[in-house]
């Protein structure tokens, strides 16, 4: 290591901001001593590893991935939010992302910097605001502001319960978009989010009741929970979203299905008397979505449990 680089990372590794440089196919470069303390890892741990090893595939994949991709095409992504840095732990980050050039002006590597304003961000509210705060991030997704996979976990069993009890008849619907992952390589990640809260805007729109429930569970992939007087209402209804969301008309001119943003719906209508596990329920709405998808995409697909 020549004389300047090495006082460079001397400089980065003073520096109280969490700073991390990655190459081209997400490998750590360089870290400094903020950012390993931070993800609690040495500096032979996260040189040369993949970043989806330190933060995890979901984050990896949901969150960082699209964002530095756009970062790989030269464009500065920058702002600041809540994260969740461990289970039921969130921090109030600036994030930045900035594109790094080599000779060819050809982007080589991307810098990775965080800034943790927590304590300031405290300032500005009370404390009790701020708990309010963090609970309210815990159970929503940050992208569509829709509740999240944590709240869908303890809302799920919950309704099926309630709804046993009361003898109503409870629909639980997994929808997913169709080649979304051609959608954000063909658009940018930044596209995909914009999409994503097209749909979860469409979804609000239809289920108005308190006791409606919509989730983004993941990725691609949304879920809602209603209870209805009957099935053909259910059939109705899932028409509707089905028909909204296509009209939207989202472009996608590599779809394979239509040149829009389409979805594929799987429900499944749960008697009162049916005693299916949650688990069960889950994995068999799991198998009638894939069936639609299998079929041909852009459909709905129906079960009564």
């Amino acid at each position: 290591m020549d004389q300047g680089l090495a006082l460079c990372y001397q400089l980065l590794d003073a520096s109280d901001e969490q700073i991390a440089v990655i190459d081209t196919t997400y490998h750590y470069l360089f870290a400094n001593k903020a950012y390993l303390t931070a993800h609690k890892k040495e500096k032979d741990e996260i040189v040369k590893s993949h970043l989806g090893d330190v933060v995890g595939a979901d984050m990896f994949n949901n969150v960082l991935k699209p964002q530095l991709d756009d970062c790989y095409l030269g464009k500065e992504v920058s702002y600041e939010r809540w994260i969740k840095v461990q289970e039921k732990v969130f921090r109030f980050m600036r994030v930045r992302y900035t594109a790094l050039y080599d000779e060819h002006h050809q982007v080589s590597a991307i810098a990775i910097c965080y800034r943790d304003l927590t304590e300031q961000k405290q300032l500005e509210v009370s404390l009790s605001e701020s708990k309010q705060i963090i609970e309210q991030i815990s159970i929503t997704d940050w992208v569509t502001d829709l509740h999240g996979k944590i709240y869908f976990d303890d809302v799920f069993p919950k309704m099926i319960n309630i709804s046993k009890r009361n003898k109503q008849i409870l629909a639980f619907g997994l929808i997913n978009i169709d080649h979304f992952k051609t959608y954000n390589e063909t658009y940018g990640g930044n596209a995909g989010d914009e999409a994503l809260k097209k749909i979860a805007e469409t979804l609000r729109n239809a289920f108005k009741r308190p006791s409606d429930y919509t989730f983004r569970l993941e990725g691609d992939t949304f879920a809602m929970l209603f209870n209805v007087a009957n099935s053909d209402d259910v059939k109705d209804l899932c028409r509707k979203i089905h028909h909204s969301i296509e009209s939207l008309k989202i472009p996608h001119a590599n779809s394979q299905t239509i040149p829009y943003l389409t979805v594929s719906i799987g429900i499944s209508i749960l008697q009162p008397e049916q005693q299916e596990s949650v688990a069960s329920v889950y994995k068999n709405t799991q198998k009638i979505l894939w069936s639609a998808k299998k079929a041909g995409k852009n459909r709905i697909s129906y079960t009564i449990l």
